[in-house]
């Protein structure tokens, strides 16, 4: 990847061009593809002048690097968190907790952001494979360590029945979000968030009544 910059400085001004010129990096990437796609054009876009863009990133490469570990980012810090939530799961929390879990794990993959990305990435997927390994690896992927992680937690606890904890994570994560995932990813449009929140609901009622150990009866 090319190395992307350091802000020169956190002056607001500097911090408002850098925005805007991932954001119009990112429209024009997903509307006309990387080739297709010229710094000129993502300049006049993000209203801009060409020194100024050229001052923040020197190159198309730079824009897409921060596009992707921006992304990257966010997503280590949700797998960072989640290994804490299911240190207070108990056999009376665990529906409502894996609900919460579940809507906000939705909620944090349907963003417009990430279906823009992952569309840009599978889009320029045979230029740029390591971009979207490097992002799987490091985005996805660590969320579904941390869940089969937590799975495993809890099935040693009594509270689940899933003897392959990496599979009940990418059930789990399926279930909630994966059906809006594909049609925003096909489709190009975002679903309700209300459309977002009942999938996740019902998904995870799903996960529930397969890997949920019901209590021994004396």
């Amino acid at each position: 990847m090319s190395a992307t910059p350091q802000p020169r400085s956190e002056d607001r001004r500097v911090i408002r061009s850098r925005l805007a010129a991932i954001e119009a990096a990112r429209t024009l990437f997903l509307r006309n593809g990387y080739a297709g796609t010229t710094m000129d054009e993502i300049a006049v876009l993000a209203g801009l002048a060409k020194r100024t863009l050229y001052n923040n990133y020197t190159d198309k490469g730079a824009l897409f690097t921060q596009i992707v570990t921006d992304a990257i980012a966010f997503a280590e810090r949700y797998a960072h968190g989640l290994a804490a939530e299911f240190d207070d799961m108990t056999a009376a929390n665990l529906p409502a907790t894996l609900h919460d879990l579940g809507r906000r794990l939705a909620l944090a993959i349907l963003r417009p952001e990430v279906i823009a990305l992952r569309r840009l990435l599978i889009g320029e997927g045979r230029s740029f494979p390591e971009f979207a390994e490097e992002y799987f690896d490091a985005a996805p992927g660590r969320v579904l360590v941390a869940l089969a992680s937590g799975f495993e937690q809890l099935s040693e606890a009594g509270l689940l029945g899933a003897a392959d904890a990496r599979r009940a994570a990418e059930q789990f994560a399926y279930l909630v979000a994966g059906a809006p995932l594909d049609r925003a990813m096909l489709l190009g449009k975002m679903p309700a968030k209300a459309h977002v929140i009942a999938s996740a609901r019902d998904g995870v009622e799903t996960f529930l009544a397969c890997y949920r150990k019901k209590p021994r009866k004396n």
